[in-house]
This record gives C-alpha cells, structure tokens and sequence, in this order.
C-alpha cells in the first residue's frame, strides 16, 4: 500500500472516532416526569420498603437499606433515626422512608449492581409543610448529568426520569432559593421506587474504541490485499 493510502484510511479513521464521540456528547438528556409514565406491568425492579428491618415504627439497620435491587441511603441522617411507617397521604403499602424530625443531608439512590438506571420513578412527600420544593441531582460516574427541582408538597407526589445515562439520584426538599448541598432542612419522604429497565447506550469511549478498531481492520484488510 502506497504511503499515502495508509495516510488517507488513517485520516478517516480519526474522522469516524471524533464523530462518535461527538455524537455521545450530544446524547439527550434524561426527561423529568411528575407524573407515572412506567406501568407496573412493565417494572423491572421495585422497593416500596416492605421488607425493612424496623421495631414497628423505625428502622432499626445502619446505613443503605436495599430491597429489589435498588439501595437507598441518607447521606448525613437524622440522629432520630429513619421512621418507615411515616405516611403524609397516599404512602404505598406499610412502609416509606423518612429522616425522622427532617436533618440536614438528602437521599442518595442507586443500584446495588452499580449500573446505570434505566428509566425510574418514585413517590416523593414531605413531613414540613413550609418545603414547596423538591431537589435532585442526577450522577453518572462522579459527573453531574441534570439537577433542577420541582413544585413540591407534603403528600405523596411522581417524580421520574426516563432516558437513563445516570448511576445515582441524591434528593431533598426544601424552601425556595435552597439548594441540595445548602446544609438546610430535609424532610424529604421518599416510597415506592420503581425502575423499567431500558436499552443502556454505550460509553461514548467504548463507542470510539469499537470504531477506530473497525477502522484498523479495514487498514489492515486493505494493506494485506495490496
């Protein structure tokens, strides 16, 4: 193969991977939802709490709880401990999770496979009637992906993403101006966590790799026919 050949399929081949990892940058954004848009029908994965080891109004393990493959965590808890038959108004079954008397953290969600959601909602309340505004922010691999907030009210309320592209959502409430990381008052309830698996995209990096691989075989074809 003439120098220049080789030149011109290597060309091509940076070509091909700068368009795939533009074309990952530019992958939407996950949607927000404060209505149920995942039928029950159609739920992968669930955690409506049912299971949490409590004393009849407290849970009573430390740290993460776990239940259908989904964890959920309080990220600088309430030192009164998380009251699980707290119910606002239209709780799901028996149980929810509640930083009992409010603190200062929020709540941290993810999966215990450590995979990226697929599309998620759950029921969100709140135990001050003051908080007007539900917080949350959406990570993917140490990165922010979306945060914002939304009308917020003390029963039990939707709030989902679809689109995926994130391993964990931290949530809180509060009034507004505030911010997840203020430090402020959290009484944010949380129950019936739902996940509708969806076709994971892959990695920006892995969709370059794979084209400049298919790239260097085609050179390579190329080169042995010559």
């Amino acid at each position: 193969m003439l120098p220049g050949t080789f030149m011109k399929l290597f060309a091509h081949s940076l070509l091909t991977l700068c368009a795939v990892l533009a074309a990952g940058a530019a992958q939407a954004a996950p949607v927000v939802h404060t209505t149920d848009f995942i039928n029950n029908a159609e739920r992968t994965q669930f955690n409506s709490f049912e299971s949490i080891p409590n004393d009849g109004s407290m849970y009573t393990g430390s740290g993460a709880y776990t239940e259908g493959g989904i964890s959920v965590q309080q990220i600088n808890p309430s030192p009164y401990g998380i009251w699980v038959t707290y119910n606002p108004g239209s709780r799901d079954g028996n149980r929810a999770w509640y930083p009992n008397g409010g603190d200062s953290g929020y709540t941290s969600l993810s999966l215990s496979s450590g995979l990226d959601f697929g599309d998620v909602g759950f029921v969100i309340g709140s135990g001050n009637y003051s908080h007007t505004l539900a917080y949350f922010e959406l990570w993917d691999d140490g990165a922010l992906v979306l945060s914002g907030s939304v009308a917020h009210g003390t029963s039990f309320h939707y709030l989902g993403f679809e689109g995926g592209g994130f391993d964990t959502i931290l949530l809180r409430d509060g009034v507004a101006g505030r911010s997840l990381h203020d430090g402020t008052h959290n009484a944010l309830a949380i129950d019936a966590i739902e996940i509708r698996a969806s076709q994971q995209v892959p990695e920006p990096a892995s969709m370059a790799l794979t084209a400049l691989g298919l790239a260097s075989l085609g050179v390579l074809r190329r080169k042995t026919q010559a």
